[in-house]
């Protein structure tokens, strides 16, 4: 019986080319590669941008967009909040002189409302009467001890205590309505002044039909 030889013959020189040939590196190809957040959600609006317009976007290109688009948006949202919710951005801090900062620095207890009302309107300063009109709402608060009204304290502040649903919606839209004329240099008007008069006299009759247990 006759035995074969070995037909198989190791070519270094051949195995050396293999290896270092791309192509056959079998064991980088099975490493996937790692994706931030940022790099998959990349592609993803890159697919979606070329599946829209039908072209082809290079990723140097969507990354950018993606950025503007982002601050965009933080910028709308912020926007909507202080048009809706203006009070979110009063903050306290102090003056250059280093006294507290307080929105009115009038003692609401020595203001003589109605008359003081009167005058504002009949001289057309309506931005003074809705401000005169915010101050006599914490007032007819104060006096049924529905808040602690402090000089240094914020609207926000005041808005946080007031428990009875009904009231603190109603004195939200007044302070948003204040806020936005008094800081967001929106204009004071006739028609401005009339729905804040009318939130506060809701106010006013609620506190008087309603029992002190009801309000506190």
């Amino acid at each position: 019986m006759t035995i074969q030889a070995d037909t198989l013959y190791y070519d270094t020189l051949k195995v050396a080319e293999y290896q270092q040939n791309k192509r056959y590196d079998y064991a980088s190809q099975m490493d996937l590669p790692e994706y931030s957040w940022f790099d998959t959600v990349s592609k993803w609006f890159n697919r979606l941008i070329n599946n829209i317009f039908g072209g082809t976007f290079e990723e140097n290109v969507t990354k950018p967009v993606m950025i503007g688009l982002f601050f965009i948006i933080v910028a709308a949202t912020l926007y909507f909040l202080y048009r809706k919710r203006p009070e979110l951005f009063q903050f306290s801090r102090k003056t250059s002189s280093g006294l507290p900062y307080n929105i009115e620095a009038e003692d609401i207890h020595v203001i003589d409302f109605e008359q003081d009302i009167t005058s504002a309107l009949n001289r057309g300063d309506y931005r003074f009467a809705v401000r005169l009109k915010y101050l006599q709402t914490l007032r007819i608060f104060s006096d049924n001890n529905l808040i602690n009204w402090q000089i240094h304290k914020t609207p926000t502040e005041y808005i946080y205590e007031l428990k009875n649903a009904d009231i603190k919606s109603d004195f939200r839209t007044v302070t948003t309505l204040f806020l936005q004329i008094r800081y967001g240099n929106y204009p004071a008007n006739a028609r401005i002044f009339n729905k804040i008069s009318e939130l506060h006299n809701n106010i006013v009759r609620f506190i008087k039909s309603a029992a002190p247990n009801e309000t506190n």
